[in-house]
């Protein structure tokens, strides 16, 4: 599995939840609750995604796809 370095990507959320592309290349939409990214999500019809809470540091953050 091939490394993605999060933090250039989600530089601009530092709190709530993001759903990215499931190839870790784009974010779809973002919110302050889960709730809220995934009704998001669900009104795009999309189910490419990645659903992970915002912080101000992904270093070691693990994710499998």
């Amino acid at each position: 599995m091939q490394t993605v370095n999060l933090s250039k990507l989600l530089k601009n959320f530092s709190s709530g939840w993001v759903a990215m592309t499931a190839d870790y290349k784009r974010v779809v939409a973002s919110g302050e609750t889960l709730k809220e990214v995934s009704d998001k999500v669900e009104k795009q019809k999309r189910e490419d995604v990645v659903l992970i809470p915002a912080a101000k540091n992904y270093r070691g953050y693990v994710t499998s796809g």
